[in-house]
This record gives structure tokens, sequence and C-alpha cells, in this order.
């Protein structure tokens, strides 16, 4: 069963990939139409239940509005001859699936939807939003929202959820949005001096780091060839905020050094070099803007002492990589090239870290009871990254992924990497004598 809305906008226009989205966009290009879902960003919102029920009509009204609201819910991403370019329609139309579930099988029909939906690739110039409602009784209980990365990352992905939200409760959203996809391009175009240095400070980087974390296959590899893992630990959650507070800094930075040091101990490079993604939404006009911010970052590291040595000592190092991480994406790939043709082979790190968290308490050292447990997801044929780590809201706790190339990490080492890096952080958070 389908419903459709109109939505309109008093914007439009045709314009480049802003930054993030090209890096984006070619990372998608590079795994392939099969894969391509991998990257696709799944949404589900409770509808809220204060106000009385909702009929699929109201609620398809005010996502219509959230549409209307932001430019990059509205771009249609294509292929053109020089490469791709969005055009950002002013009106449209967007299909909703309906799914009727009794009550107590909500929960399942909306996990079922976010997976039909979120399982198959966009495609050029389609709609960048997809949509489906589940209704209990002619009144929608979930709506289930999956976004193309290449116009929304995760944090943008969060801003259209609360829009929505806030639309439900209140009926209106008092504040326009921070900024605008459309500005955002125009805005960059301006940035040239930023980019070059950032792309200036990548360069140095790269010449003193290895070609590559995993330069070579060391196995036949597992089909899918890219594996994930997920380990949620209670443990590790509880030490990584331990370490936080002593140290003054994110747990994303004591999981990020904490990784690099495994890496360096693993591959048995001198220098370890790891792209952590950064989101870039520092300031108030990026903050709620709806598109895709992320770029890459650049850490390294060399010969360190213990964890909590090293926790402080790289910490600058830490900012700094989130600093480099704005630039122009096609000036970036011919620094990359030249860089590789200097070396003599193709230089890239193809090891990432991703902090996928919605927040977190600074205020609160989790729970510590729980066991850890490991489970193997779904792989991939194709992958952009030979390694990438992410952290992310997994059963209650935190959960740590692992995607890798398999021909280079097999599964077993995989797997006990990240046991290493529970029992590495949960070591390091013990009290102090």
């Amino acid at each position: 069963m389908r419903l459709s809305v109109d939505f309109a906008a008093n914007r439009s226009g045709t314009a480049d990939l802003a930054w993030g989205q090209r890096a984006i966009w070619r990372a998608i290009d590079g795994v392939g139409q099969d894969d391509a879902h991998y990257f696709n960003v799944p949404r589900l919102l409770d509808v809220p239940r204060a106000g009385g029920p909702r009929s699929p009509g109201d609620v398809a009204a005010a996502l219509a509005e959230v549409v209307g609201r932001h430019d990059a819910l509205r771009s249609l991403v294509r292929l053109g001859a020089d490469g791709p370019y969005q055009v950002v329609k002013a009106t449209g139309t967007l299909p909703i699936e309906l799914v009727d579930a009794a009550r107590g099988d909500a929960d399942d029909a909306a996990a079922e939807l976010v997976a039909r939906l979120a399982g198959r690739s966009f495609a050029d110039g389609e709609q960048p939003l997809r949509a489906g409602f589940v209704v209990c009784d002619g009144a929608v209980t979930q709506v289930v929202l999956v976004i193309s990365h290449v116009v929304a990352d995760w944090r943008a992905a969060d801003v259209v959820v609360r829009d929505l939200r806030m639309l439900l409760l209140r009926g209106a959203i008092a504040r326009p949005p921070s900024s605008q996809l459309l500005d955002l391009v125009r805005e960059e175009k301006a940035a040239s001096a930023r980019s070059d240095r950032a792309i200036a400070q990548w360069e140095t980087l790269l010449r003193t780091v290895p070609s590559s974390m995993f330069p070579k296959a060391v196995a036949a590899g597992s089909t899918p060839r890219y594996a994930r893992a997920v380990l949620s630990s209670p443990r590790l959650n509880h030490a990584a905020q331990v370490l936080a507070r002593r140290a003054g800094v994110s747990t994303a930075t004591v999981l990020l050094v904490a990784v690099t040091m495994q890496l360096r101990e693993l591959t048995g490079h001198e220098v370890c070099a790891i792209t952590p993604i950064v989101h870039n939404r520092f300031d108030d006009r990026t903050r709620d803007l709806v598109t895709s911010l992320n770029q890459l970052g650049l850490f390294t590291l060399g010969p360190c002492g213990s964890f909590a040595e090293t926790l402080v000592s790289a910490y600058p190092a830490v900012l700094a990589s989130y600093r480099r991480a704005r630039f122009d994406t096609l000036a970036f790939d011919a620094m990359v090239d030249r860089v590789s043709a200097d070396r003599g082979v193709s230089v890239f790190p193809s090891c990432c870290f991703n902090d996928l968290r919605p927040g977190e308490d600074p205020g609160s050292a989790g729970d510590v009871d729980g066991e850890s447990e490991l489970e193997w997801l779904p792989g991939t044929d194709q992958r952009s990254c030979h390694f990438c780590l992410a952290l992310m809201r997994w059963k209650g706790t935190l959960g740590v992924e692992l995607s890798a190339d398999t021909t280079r990490l097999p599964k077993g080492e995989m797997a006990a990497l990240l046991h290493r890096l529970e029992s590495f952080v949960v070591g390091a958070a013990r009290p102090l004598s």
C-alpha cells in the first residue's frame, strides 16, 4: 500500500557537489551498485504519543514540510559528462510505503521495513529520501526514513528526524535551518585557501607514512571478501569513559588512540596512519546543516609510551587531524596522485575510524555489568577501505564494529584485534595505585 504527498519550497537550483558530498559519492561509486546500499542512512522514529493518534495523512504532511525545509532532501544527484552534479527541486512528490500491523507486531514490521527500504542502492537521479509508515488501527506508530548518504550523513539524518518529531509535537518549527546545501556549495568555491592549507598538511604527512596500512594480501579471503564484526562491551564502554575523564578528552579520542596503538603492534609499521571520519559540524552554521559534511582527517602515531602517556602527548595531533578534514576533493585527489607518482606506489592508508554515536554523557562512567558479545554481520563483496573501525550504540552499550578486507586481515585476526582492543583499554582504566 502506498501514499503520495506533494512537497514544495522556494529554493531550487543546479550545483556541483559539496566537498563532503563528492567524497562520499566517490566511495559509493567505487564499490558499485550491488554493494552501494551499505552506505544508506536509515532512521526509525517512534511517533510521539503526546497529542493523540496521527493518521497517515497527518504524518505525511509533516514529512513533506521537512522535505521542503532542507535543500538536500530535494536534491537529485546525477552523473554528467564532467562528473556528478545535483539538481535541487522546488517541488515534487514523495511516495510513502504503508505497512499495516497489529500492535504487538509493530516493532517487527518496522525492522522489516527498514531492512527493505535500506537494502537497495540509490540510482542515478533517484529522489534521495525513501519513507515508510507502520500503521496500527489507522494511526501511524513508526516512521522509517532511508536517506542517500550523498545528501546526508548520520548527523544530518538526526536533524531530519528531530525536525519531523518537532512538527508532530508542536505543528511548527520556529527557526529556519542554520544553513542550506546550495549556500554551502557557493561558500566552498570561495574557500580555496582553507582547502590548500589542509591539503598541504596531508601531503607532508603522506610522504612520511606507509603507502598503506595493509599493503599486501596475506590470505585467500572469505566470501564475501569484506567481513563485518561488532563487539558489544559494557566493560569497554565503562573503561573508555573512565580514561576520558582522567585525560580530559572524549571517549572517541581514547578509542582512536587505542586502536592506532594496536595497529602499530599488529602491522609492525613504525608510524601508523589512520583516517578519522570527521563530522565537520563545529560552528552554528554547520551544526544543523542537512548534507554530507563528513571528510577524512589524517592521524599519525609513531613510537609511543604507555597508553596514559600517549593519550596526553597525541591529543594535539588528534585535534589537528580534525582541522585538516575540510578540503576540495578534486584538488585533494590530484595531490594524492602526485605523491603516489613521486613515491612510485599508490599511497593512502585505507584505514579509517568512524564515530557513529549520537552523543555521550560525559558525567557517566557507564554500566560495567554485562558480558561482551562478538557478532558477525552480513559482509559485502566490495568496500572503499581495507579497514574501518566504527563506534556505535549497540544493544544498549558501546559497539565497536570492524569491517575489513579478509585477504589482508582474516576473520580470526579481526576477532582477535577487537578482543585485544577491549583488554587493552580495560586494563589501562584500572584504578591508579
